[in-house]
């Protein structure tokens, strides 16, 4: 079954063509499914179908690159990313060469793995959908759509901000 309905998606991909202007990679941490019962590990109810989810957003745009990785067979690539739980997905520029070499962390700017870069933690299900959707957009034109004044407030700030958004289902 398809979390995007037929019609949202033909709106999606009509959106994806017009306002996607350089290849996103959506690089998605997840700790697949084992079969087996491990005392302390609970196996995560969300990795499939977030997992599916980003299959079917990145199906509807050759500009969208997915990339799936097991953070447990790969702890150097999560602790690149600064990935401690899953699912786990991180959006940045799909560079062909960067500064740090193909296939580097490094974005526009010059910001290294963790800065500069968009992580959602858990499934962008919901409202966080469209968020995930507005981010896509943002990375792909390497600029948000925030007014001059809330740049001008974000470039007075002293020193990098970690920011964290909770949601929880209601």
């Amino acid at each position: 079954m398809a979390f995007i309905r037929p019609a949202d998606q033909d709106k999606l991909r009509a959106r994806f063509e017009r306002e996607l202007q350089h290849d996103v990679r959506l690089i998605l941490f997840v700790e697949p499914p084992t079969g087996l019962f491990i005392p302390g590990r609970e196996e995560s109810q969300t990795a499939r179908p977030t997992q599916q989810l980003l299959e079917e957003v990145t199906s509807l745009s050759p500009k969208l690159l997915l990339e799936v990785h097991d953070p447990r067979t790969a702890p150097e690539l999560a602790a690149r990313y600064q990935v401690q739980r899953t699912p786990a997905i991180v959006l940045m520029p799909a560079m062909e060469s960067t500064v740090d070499g193909p296939g580097s962390a490094a974005g526009p700017n010059g910001a290294g793995p963790a800065g500069g870069l968009v992580r959602f933690f858990g499934m962008p299900a919901g409202y966080e959908f469209m968020a995930l959707i507005d981010d896509i957009v943002d990375v792909s034109r390497s600029q948000t759509r925030l007014s001059d004044t809330t740049r001008e407030a974000l470039a007075a700030l002293p020193g990098p901000v970690h920011l964290q958004v909770f949601v929880t289902p209601t």
